[in-house]
């Protein structure tokens, strides 16, 4: 089936959010401005982003090939999985980091743990364990995706409660949880005044 032809936008029209023309005579200029704006921060970040996917690009390859350098020195060709490296500049003022992390998420048995969970808390009185309680309340929340924060979950398995029942929640808990792949990651970091190595935060939300 041949595809569709784009239909080119006339002259002094836009296009708006549900797909309708609109002539620009008709738009307010708060309209536009706000266009704009947005427009030009939108583009902006996109720019950052491949600028971000092509570091973390030539950060690997630059670690694979320092990492092959060596081997060879010692006749060793590296093969197998890679693992976490940690690499210092001669100055000590900078570290970089390849990390290694699995991800993990869970099975139908989870509604089972929580099950398991909160009939262990419920048997103990919720009054006395309303600490738990709201421990696990957070554990098994859903996140706006639908899904349980494995993170929170790992924080509630945390807690040492020397109790038989709570024991078998938490081997149900543990049970459901699984490897589904692995991420690597890239950190850089940069000596301080006072010794400690803060992380260059590359995370528009933590800068």
């Amino acid at each position: 089936m041949a595809e569709a032809k784009q239909i080119p936008i006339p002259e002094g029209w836009v296009r708006n959010a549900v797909g309708n023309l609109v002539h620009e005579t008709e738009i307010r200029e708060q309209d536009k401005l706000r266009d704009r704006v947005v427009t030009d921060i939108a583009t902006e970040a996109n720019r950052l982003h491949e600028a971000l996917k092509a570091l973390k690009k030539k950060a690997l390859g630059d670690i694979d090939d320092l990492i092959s350098i060596a081997g060879e020195k010692y006749d060793m060709k590296l093969g197998g999985p890679k693992g976490n490296v940690n690499l210092l500049s001669f100055d000590g003022r900078f570290k970089v980091m390849r990390v290694y992390s699995d991800r993990v998420t869970y099975t139908e048995e989870m509604e089972v743990a929580k099950a398991k969970v909160f009939e262990c808390i419920r048997s103990w009185g919720e009054e006395s364990n309303k600490h738990l309680l709201t421990l696990a309340t957070n554990a098994f929340r859903l996140n706006r995706h639908g899904e349980i924060s494995v993170s929170r979950v790992a924080e509630m398995m945390r807690a040492e409660i020397d109790d038989l029942e709570w024991k078998k929640a938490m081997e149900a808990v543990k049970d459901s949880l699984i490897v589904s792949g692995s991420a690597v990651y890239i950190r850089v970091q940069q000596r301080q005044d006072n010794g400690q190595y803060e992380t260059i935060n590359l995370d528009i939300a933590g800068v």
